[in-house]
């Protein structure tokens, strides 16, 4: 084909070149042409459909202002002037009801429709003379005649132009006559001389308008006209105007007002036929040069589709050789980014079924030309070739991952269900405290490693298995999140014993409460008390995680708030929010609403709203006794401390170290990180969180079985109050002296007490025995009681309390943390640091 030899500029130069070309040639000057005749004709046209509305009005109120003055000189009788004026009122409504008006004939006739009843009311009680009303029904006509603007339309060079200026010349000399009737009828009741000099000058303005009209009117217009001025003559007599030329007075006594008035009411209407003669030629003039117009524009139309077919011809020619391989091109383009896109999607987002992904099928490209076209082909098939198989293999990876996950999370799951139980039984038979001890804080690691393989299983996208048939106490299932995080012995729970949640959710429930007392608890400093809280909303349950830790910022804070609600991958977010990612995930699963805001005494509270569905109304759980029935500290370390109690022997580490760990906590060596951190709890607090009942009452799990109670038959009284410290700005050089020097004060008391010397232990300080809460009174060890004698570090002043960056914070937080981990890791010990306990 010749087209194929060109390559793609003169392929596009001969696309578009010749047809505008011949476009611009052919068409501007008849379109400019078409339009001006199109606006005159229009101008035109409206101005004669103007005058032909108006025109009928104004002949009316020409005949009701003869009519009235026949009143007032007693020749009219009362019933033909009142039909006259409702033909007039019928016609003036019908023209303004008709819109489309000029504003200025708008304004004329608004003026008519006002003035006019007064001028009827006037008329009908005789309170106006003929003079009065000859002089209010002129103003109304010319200036009605005057708002047509029939001459600000026309054109003399055109025949339609000429008709115009006819018509207007016609309707100022027809007005010019009907007032002159008017006035010899006035004269014929009045002294003719007082209205001399008007009715000459209203003869000579009649015939200017005349001289006009014969100007322009045609042959056939100027004889018809010349009827009107014969009939005038006739009705008054040919010597009328001779003799009242020399004697007015004599000329209108010879013609009395019963004999004169009637042959002027008839000539009158003459003046009408002739308007509407000249406005229906008027009319015909204006159609035959619309036809013309439209004439002329169906023959440049059609030469103008005749253009259009040509250069549609050599258009579809073209997109033979070009458009059609770049469509193909271009579609293929599309497929490879819709797949794309789809890719995206599925990347950012975290819920999207892989395995119904649908492959990439590509469409074929044809690359058997040689021109550029048929190299680009080439080149994007490879190319789609690649990007095809890259998405595939994205697809194939991301299924193969969420597999691992889920596979290593229900092995792990498995595998601590087992090591669990094996765990338990262990505990069961196990005598010796300290061993017993160590039994439960290797139970508590070992939930904390079944909720990192609950978290790998929510990763991997896969459902939890349902492990309860009956709805659960809400109670009970802060109870169990807290058996899955480190720090439980610092959280406190308000939470009312009658809620109850539905078994469908209880699992994610749980885990989604543990990791967000997880972040509570890491990201705040260990002298500070976190606290979950439930109450019951219109139609649902709400929970609330408030802790006062370091806080997030307000941009870090609405980008979290944003990954809860949103879908996002896992690899898109730092590991850093690998909980808030969990949380977000479960929300999304059961309809959870969960939001982070700032606590107002620094910190983060975390609020989830359970719906309707969510929550069950009216029923017990079915629960079986166990130890979450108590209080909210009877967990793995508190119980080992019960079950320990004052048992003589040498302590574990593991003791020690607890015990230790508690009374650097009362000491509080540093601010939170936060001004408005909360203070510890002193004794004014009741202890009924971790207390038990008053001696004698044993616990009642609902079943009807009574329960043994940690701590039933220890004596009750006060406890000791902790002195409160000020708070210290967050130094990490301080806290790291601080922390060193507590290691090395422990490794001291273990190898004093592993030797069983105690012969130099210093004397301890003898002050007031802190007493349980019962009568008889229990001697309480006093933490580092034991340790050999050592200089304290001096405490760094108080600093008054400010308010850090929380961004600022958790820098250095995380550096001081990288710190010792690579502390630890540089120089191992002999033991391994305890499950529970901060390193």
């Amino acid at each position: 084909m010749l087209l194929d030899r060109f390559r793609i500029r003169g392929k596009l130069t001969l696309l578009v070149a010749l047809p505008l070309l011949a476009m611009f040639g052919l068409f501007v000057p008849v379109a400019v042409d078409l339009v001006s005749t199109a606006n005159r004709a229009a101008e035109t046209d409206a101005a004669v459909a103007l005058a032909e509305r108006v025109g009928p009005l104004v002949e009316d109120l020409q005949q009701e202002r003869l009519l009235s003055i026949g009143y007032l000189i007693g020749a009219v009788d009362p019933t033909d002037l009142a039909r006259q004026s409702a033909r007039v009122s019928d016609q003036l409504t019908a023209v303004i009801a008709a819109g489309e008006l000029p504003d200025e004939l708008a304004d004329s006739l608004e003026m008519i429709r006002q003035q006019l009843p007064t001028v009827r009311e006037r008329v009908l009680i005789r309170a106006a003379t003929p003079d009065d009303a000859l002089d209010r029904f002129v103003p109304l006509l010319d200036e009605t005649i005057e708002a047509l603007g029939l001459v600000d339309f026309a054109d003399g060079t055109t025949a339609t132009g000429r008709a115009l200026l006819t018509l207007d010349a016609l309707l100022r000399a027809n007005e010019s006559l009907t007032e002159s009737t008017a006035i010899l009828a006035v004269m014929s009741y009045e002294d003719p001389t007082a209205l001399l000099v008007r009715y000459r000058e209203e003869q000579a303005e009649r015939e200017v308008y005349e001289e006009q009209f014969a100007a322009f009117a045609t042959p056939a217009q100027s004889q018809l006209y010349a009827l009107v001025s014969t009939a005038f003559e006739e009705r008054l007599g040919t010597k009328f105007n001779d003799d009242f030329d020399a004697d007015p007075v004599a000329a209108m006594r010879a013609r009395p007002l019963a004999a004169l008035f009637p042959e002027l009411r008839s000539f009158s209407v003459l003046g009408g036929f002739v308007e509407k003669r000249l406005i229906d030629d008027l009319s015909s003039a204006v159609s035959r040069q619309e036809r013309q117009a439209l004439t002329t524009a169906y023959g440049a139309g059609g030469l103008t589709a005749l253009v259009l077919l040509v250069v549609l011809l050599l258009v579809a020619s073209v997109v033979r050789a070009v458009a059609a391989p770049l469509i193909r091109l271009t579609r293929s383009a599309e497929r490879i980014a819709e797949a794309g896109e789809e890719e995206l999607r599925r990347v950012a987002d975290d819920e999207v079924d892989v395995d119904a992904t649908t492959p990439v099928r590509l469409d074929v490209l044809d690359a058997g030309g040689s021109d550029e076209i048929g190299d680009l082909a080439r080149a994007f098939d490879r190319v789609q070739v690649t990007a095809a198989q890259l998405v595939e293999r994205q697809v194939v990876s991301r299924r193969n991952v969420a597999e691992m996950f889920g596979h290593i999370g229900r092995r792990t799951q498995n595998l601590v269900s087992r090591q669990l139980g094996i765990i338990d039984q262990l505990e069961t038979q196990e005598t010796d405290g300290a061993r017993l001890e160590q039994l439960y804080g290797l139970d508590h690691l070992s939930n904390r490693l079944r909720r990192s393989a609950d978290s790998l299983v929510v990763i991997s996208g896969s459902g939890q298995a349902g492990d309860h048939v009956t709805p659960v106490r809400l109670i009970d299932i802060a109870r169990l999140a807290l058996a899955q995080i480190e720090e439980y012995t610092r959280v406190d729970t308000d939470i009312p014993i009658e809620l109850l949640i539905a078994p469908g959710v209880v699992g994610d429930l749980v885990l989604l409460a543990a990791e967000l007392l997880e972040n509570a608890t890491n990201f705040s400093p260990p002298h500070t008390r976190v606290t979950i809280a439930a109450r019951a909303t219109i139609g649902g349950v709400r929970i609330v995680v408030v802790d006062n830790g370091i806080g997030m910022s307000d941009e870090r804070l609405a980008e979290e708030n944003a990954r809860l609600v949103r879908r996002e991958r896992l690899d898109l977010v730092p590991s850093r929010v690998l909980g808030l990612f969990v949380a977000g995930r479960l929300a999304r699963r059961h309809g959870f609403r969960v939001a982070l805001a700032h606590t107002p005494e620094g910190g983060v509270t975390a609020t989830v709203d359970l719906g309707p569905s969510h929550v069950v109304a009216g029923a017990a759980p079915v629960t079986v006794p166990s130890l979450l029935d108590g209080p909210t500290r009877e967990l793995a370390a508190p119980r080992a401390a019960a079950l320990l109690g004052d048992a003589g022997g040498p302590l574990l580490p593991v003791r020690r170290l607890q015990e230790a760990t508690e009374a650097m906590r009362d000491w509080r060596p540093w601010n939170a990180f936060a001004a408005g951190s909360r203070a510890l709890p002193t004794s004014d607090v009741p202890l009924s969180a971790v207390a038990p009942s008053p001696a004698g009452a044993a616990a009642v799990s609902p079943s009807g079985l009574r329960r043994r109670v940690p701590g039933q038959q220890l004596p009750t009284g006060p406890q000791r109050v902790v002195p409160e410290a000020p708070p210290t700005p967050a130094d990490a050089l301080a806290a790291r002296d601080m922390i060193e020097q507590f290691e090395a004060g422990v490794r001291r008391a273990d190898e004093h007490t592993v030797n069983g010397s105690t012969a130099g232990a210093p004397a301890v300080p003898t002050q007031p025995t802190p007493t349980g809460s019962g009568p008889r009174p229990l001697r309480r060890r006093t933490p580092g009681a034991a340790l050999p004698a050592m200089d304290r570090p001096a405490r760094p002043p108080a600093a008054d309390a400010t308010v850090h960056d929380p961004d600022t914070v958790r820098n250095l937080v995380e550096q001081f943390e990288t710190g010792v981990a690579r502390a630890l890791r540089d120089a191992p010990t002999g033991t391994d640091t305890p499950e529970g306990f901060p390193r």
